[in-house]
């Protein structure tokens, strides 16, 4: 989705420059969408296996060299998704002073400590929303709004897209970056981990036991 450039239509969803907010939807092109994303495979394993092989696949799919971990501090928002499986960053993007947008399909053993939209911000599976969170804290894509021909000659200092930024945007970001980061430093602990490991291994026992019913606890 991030290297697609094609100008399949999306619809996007941002606020007017309003002293009241008002909400507006437009279709723009994934391609201008996606000038705000940065993401890419650093690497293609059994290139052959895919159809019209390995010319074929870096023409598809964006390739780009490998960001260290503790680059990523550096920007505002930093997207979490699941790979072979369930994603081991997202502690320590919570740990960071950046805001986590995360999506998983995995039931982890925190999920049920921890608040979306408090502490982290939630995407679905599909990514669909991805483009309208950038758009609801940071503003319409620049490219989108030169497309859409949506200027403001009264922007600061003679921006004449600033005012398309919302106003509380970044003060909202920070209160969900504050709050990850707190619930890391007080909720999200190895210690918290290390206290889960022990029910787990007696559930997994009860599991695997064939008197299982008989390990049950009762009161």
């Amino acid at each position: 989705m991030a290297s697609d450039n094609s100008s399949t239509p999306r619809p996007l969803t941002f606020a007017l420059p309003t002293p009241t907010p008002t909400y507006t939807t437009h279709a723009v092109p994934l391609s201008l969408l996606n000038t705000v994303l940065d993401a890419a495979f650093t690497k293609a394993l059994s290139p052959e296996s895919y159809p019209g092989g390995l010319p074929a696949l870096l023409s598809a799919h964006r390739f780009a060299d490998a960001v260290p971990l503790g680059a990523h501090w550096s920007h505002k928002y930093l997207l979490d998704i699941d790979g072979m499986a369930y994603s081991a960053r997202f502690m320590a993007f919570l740990a960071s002073d950046s805001v986590p947008i995360k999506a998983t399909v995995y039931d982890e053993f925190w999920e049920s400590w921890i608040e979306p939209w408090l502490h982290y911000i939630p995407l679905s599976s599909t990514y669909d929303e991805i483009y309208n969170i950038y758009a609801y804290f940071s503003g319409p894509p620049r490219a989108a709004l030169e497309y859409l021909n949506a200027s403001v000659p009264q922007g600061e200092g003679g921006d004449k897209y600033a005012a398309w930024r919302p106003r509380d945007g970044d003060r909202r970001l920070r209160r969900i970056a504050r709050a990850g980061k707190q619930w890391k430093r007080s909720v999200g602990r190895p210690v918290d981990m290390e206290g889960v490991l022990p029910e787990l291994a007696l559930e997994w026992a009860r599991i695997c036991a064939d008197d299982r019913d008989a390990m049950g606890f009762v009161l």
